[in-house]
């Protein structure tokens, strides 16, 4: 769902977030290249687990409470 907020400059927006998800990367190769990274390898992947579950529940949360509101409001029309 993109909406259009001229406040904010979807651009530079767009060219952090390919710049962090590039730093993202290169750390967990710097990671994956230490001897014994595989534990802070699994840590990694269990927060990031965690970090994107949360996120994509409370997208479906949002869509739920969304979609409740609709069916009241077409129902009192």
């Amino acid at each position: 769902m993109k909406t259009d907020n001229h406040y904010i400059d979807e651009e530079a927006l767009w060219r952090k977030r390919e710049q962090l998800r590039t730093e993202c990367h290169q750390l967990i190769e710097k990671i994956f290249r230490h001897r014994y990274g595989i534990k802070l390898l699994l840590c990694a992947v269990a927060t990031l687990s965690t970090i994107a579950d949360y996120k994509a529940n409370r997208v479906s949360r949002f869509k739920t409470t969304n979609d409740k509101q609709e069916a009241k409001s077409k129902k009192s029309e």
